[in-house]
């Protein structure tokens, strides 16, 4: 994380919409001088077009770190390796995940007095004033209460939950051109009813207890909370030890060690997609899993929590299903059902996607055709990333907007699995969803 801390929250839609203009300015001065060396240096052999790319992200991920909030969430996801974006892009974005810079520690006190009535000293028996962590919307001190429980405390940025409106109405107006979708207001509401939860730390608490009662378990660690000290935008939880993803792959794990790890992710995604309660923990970045000495997978941060509803769940698991048996008269109806696929189509558009996500479904379910899969063999990442950067080039975005999480959980799990390259057992996956299915 940096060591440098920044106060400045422009909170005003005129403040925020200057730095965004600013920043698209600065984007294009750099690709006007990547054009103008074309002309002038002759032919490029690659280098100054990654030169531009690292520039470009540069120039987004400082701006980004001033908006924070929904500007960081947005660079959280240019992180993901999808093979849409650069990747100049995604090494410098790859910092929204643990490197931004904190709020100062006046500012710190202030927000844990505002939020708790109390400054740290009068509530805890410690208080580290330098930050553990900072992400988009708050960042995490650690903290011991008086009985000498470890505990980290989340304070919120300010003004964060008052920006979501402005930020995703300017988002809006730069989608709509690249975007070409009927749903494209319903695919806001689903981002704006989930930032507004988000950036409700009573709300995140109680998803902490509501995953600790879950799934918590000889081969899950969850953080508990501590209510006595939480507030809207300040979350106290015990806790959670363990190494991030980077740090993990640093030390070089044996290929045991991955394919442990791997095997808790993928177990503890199936697990909630089976659930009766259809709720799943929706941000799957590296910076929410921690890697633990003792052979557990520690997950963390409870903000991003979707709900999915009965139907589109049970459809969603029909669909797989029908996969699985390559049962092409099941999935016509459940593509139609799930508005991949809609009525007033032209027939171009139809049998255009319809080929995709036939191409791209087979693809998610090869995973569950053997009792073990090889998330290292390179050909499925690579066959993956043309899968997304083809999803990029489709002029029509069509899909419920459950999607939107769904597909984010999707990524996440696929590019986590992709680092760790792990050799994984799918049978308890399959035995899961296909227990799920027999009961609909």
């Amino acid at each position: 994380m940096s060591d440098a801390s920044d106060d400045s929250f422009p909170a005003s839609k005129l403040d925020r919409g200057k730095i965004f203009a600013k920043t698209g300015l600065k984007v294009g001065a750099n690709y006007a001088k990547y054009l103008a060396d074309r002309v002038t240096k002759g032919k490029d052999d690659g280098t100054r077009k990654r030169d531009l790319n690292t520039r470009n992200a540069q120039e987004l991920f400082r701006e980004f770190t001033k908006l924070r909030g929904t500007a960081l969430k947005l660079a959280q996801s240019m992180s993901m390796d999808t093979g849409v974006l650069p990747e100049e892009f995604m090494d410098v974005m790859a910092q929204a995940q643990y490197q931004v810079p904190p709020m100062n520690k006046a500012l710190v006190q202030k927000r844990i007095r505002d939020g708790l009535g109390a400054y740290p000293a009068q509530l805890f028996d410690a208080f580290e004033a330098e930050a553990l962590a900072a992400a988009s919307i708050g960042q995490v001190h650690r903290a011991r209460l008086d009985d000498g429980t470890p505990v980290v405390v989340k304070v919120q940025y300010p003004n964060v939950r008052e920006t979501i409106a402005s930020d995703l109405a300017m988002a809006r107006s730069i989608i709509k051109r690249i975007v070409k979708s009927p749903n494209l207001d319903e695919y806001m509401d689903e981002v704006r009813a989930r930032l507004n939860e988000e950036t409700d730390y009573l709300n995140e608490a109680e998803n902490i207890a509501f995953f600790a009662e879950q799934y918590a378990s000889d081969a899950v660690v969850t953080p508990q909370p501590v209510r006595a000290y939480t507030a809207e935008t300040v979350l106290t939880m015990t806790y959670v030890e363990g190494q991030h993803l980077d740090a993990f792959l640093a030390d070089d794990p044996p290929q045991a060690r991955r394919d442990h790890f791997g095997q808790r992710l993928w177990d503890f995604i199936h697990e909630q997609i089976a659930s009766d309660h259809r709720t799943i923990h929706a941000d799957a970045h590296p910076g929410n899993f921690l890697f633990r000495t003792d052979g557990r997978l520690g997950v963390i941060d409870f903000g991003c929590v979707k709900t999915f509803p009965q139907d589109f769940r049970d459809d969603m698991l029909r669909l797989w299903r029908a996969r699985i048996a390559d049962d092409s008269a099941a999935i016509e109806p459940l593509l139609y059902r799930l508005d991949i696929l809609h009525e007033g189509m032209d027939a171009a558009a139809r049998a255009r996607l319809r080929d995709f996500f036939d191409r791209f479904g087979s693809l998610i379910v090869r995973p569950y055709r053997t009792d073990r899969f090889d998330f290292g063999a390179p050909t499925f990442h690579q066959e993956l990333q043309a899968r997304f950067r083809e999803a990029s080039e489709l002029r029509e975005t069509t899909g419920s907007p459950h999607f939107v999480f769904l597909n984010k959980v999707l990524v996440g799990i696929f590019n986590l699995m992709g680092q760790l390259g792990p050799v994984i057992d799918t049978r308890r996956s399959r035995t899961l969803l296909e227990g799920t299915v027999t009961a609909l």
